[in-house]
């Protein structure tokens, strides 16, 4: 059975499941004072849990991921239309939140209650006002590190204000334990306290960056209205290129972490 947060407590056997992957070696990196993991790709942990002699792993992954007890990032797509109005998002390399697996794993759940005759067919959902037709209603491609889902309201009209349709799919999924999380998101710069200067160092360890000299830059031409980013990725290029001009590199991984966290302060100001 897959077990929905905020409904079941986690299975005796789920719980087996995460200490394992708590013992496995997940690499870390540090190439700017930041500890790093990018996690493990889904379908890899699904085999390897299988070659522990977990039976069913992707539904135990699928558990942990439903109630956070483990973590997802990756690319997705999401629409929906309720109360007469059109949404939608598009990430990449984003966390992916816990509701959406839920909604992954009633589905199924709701499948695996149906007769074993009326399972043979997958169940398919039409879509008008998203323009989607004969969408699954759910579709768990572990081995390929994707899934998506479709919900729909049947029993109204699509102008009545209490319909809704939703569908979201993700792929390109890596997964890690949620008590790692502090520890990949811990990116506090290296106390540094003179500007950093062109990279004259031949060999060794390249210098680190200096996080906070460069978040004040960013935040000056913001304020000064020279810069009004979009995006994130509107943030980790700017950030690229004057850690550039400093002849710092650090890794594409690294400055997303830093730019997000100026994208985010960027939208609370305008919330302000």
């Amino acid at each position: 059975m897959i077990e929905v947060n905020g409904m079941d407590e986690r299975p005796a056997s789920a719980t087996a499941v995460l200490d394992i992957m708590r013992e496995w070696g997940w690499q870390y990196c540090n190439p700017d004072g930041v500890l790093f993991c990018s996690g493990l790709a889904v379908n890899t942990v699904v085999n390897r849990l299988a070659m522990e002699g977990i039976r069913r792993p992707q539904a135990e992954v699928l558990t942990l991921l439903s109630q956070g007890d483990l973590l997802a990032r990756g690319n997705y797509r999401w629409q929906k239309f309720q109360d007469l109005d059109h949404f939608r998002s598009y990430a990449e390399g984003e966390v992916i939140k816990a509701r959406h697996w839920q909604h992954l794993a009633r589905s199924i759940e709701e499948t695996i209650r149906e007769p074993v005759s009326a399972r043979i067919k997958q169940r398919m959902l039409q879509l008008p006002e998203l323009g989607l037709n004969d969408c699954l209603a759910h579709n768990w491609e572990y081995s390929a590190c994707r899934f998506s889902y479709a919900v729909a309201t049947t029993t109204i009209a699509p102008f009545d204000n209490d319909y809704m349709e939703e569908w979201f799919s993700a792929w390109d999924i890596e997964v890690w334990p949620n008590d790692l999380e502090p520890i990949i998101w811990n990116d506090e710069p290296e106390p540094e306290t003179a500007r950093p200067t062109a990279n004259t160092n031949k060999g060794g360890r390249p210098p680190a960056a200096n996080w906070e000299l460069a978040a004040l830059e960013i935040a000056g031409r913001y304020y000064r209205g020279d810069f009004k980013p979009q995006t994130i990725a509107d943030v980790g290029r700017e950030l690229a290129a004057w850690l550039g001009d400093q002849d710092l590199q650090p890794s594409d991984s690294v400055v997303r972490i830093h730019a997000k966290h100026i994208f985010d302060a960027f939208q609370a100001w305008e919330r302000e």
